[in-house]
């Protein structure tokens, strides 16, 4: 009877993702891969509903670079929304950013500057999951693990790109 369990840790933590297998994972490991993952996206997600929130009351503002520059923002977190979405299910972790998107909690009575500090908020939190995700490499690269080294390189290369966009593009506080 333990047989079984004792084979699926093995099995489990050699999941094969487009990366490859990750060796060094456990599956606590894993379930902590996803979970930072799964943070990160919900504030992609949220910062999302911030910036439509912001597109839409900009709708009418004829200074069209600002337009310009809010939807190449928008277009920028949904590719890493997508990113994020993927790499969680490449690891065997399940979520919808759809649903997440619904409780994100972006009104429409919210003002440009509630959603600036808010998307400021969120660069806050992006920059603390950047942290997390370089120590994940590192303990990657301990272990001589080259897929999950390729998954959390990845991964901080496409934070600090959008890290760095949003900083280049908004006022910071």
């Amino acid at each position: 009877m333990n047989a079984p369990q004792t084979l699926y840790r093995i099995s489990h933590p050699l999941r094969i993702s487009r990366y490859g297998a990750h060796i060094s994972l456990s599956t606590a490991a894993r379930i902590d891969v996803i979970d930072a993952l799964t943070q990160t996206l919900r504030t992609t997600v949220s910062i999302q509903a911030q910036l439509e929130c912001i597109e839409k009351k900009l709708h009418n503002v004829s200074f069209r670079p600002v337009q310009q520059m809010f939807c190449r923002l928008a277009r920028a977190n949904a590719n890493y929304t997508r990113f994020l979405v993927t790499g969680i299910a490449d690891l065997g972790g399940y979520t919808q950013a759809e649903g997440l998107y619904s409780l994100s909690g972006a009104t429409e009575t919210q003002c440009f500057a509630d959603c600036l500090a808010d998307i400021c908020r969120g660069v806050r939190r992006l920059q603390v999951a950047d942290a997390m995700l370089r120590e994940f490499r590192e303990c990657a690269i301990a272990n001589k693990d080259p897929a999950s080294k390729r998954l959390f390189e990845e991964c901080t290369r496409r934070n600090a790109q959008f890290l760095s966009l949003i900083k280049n593009n908004l006022p910071h506080e």
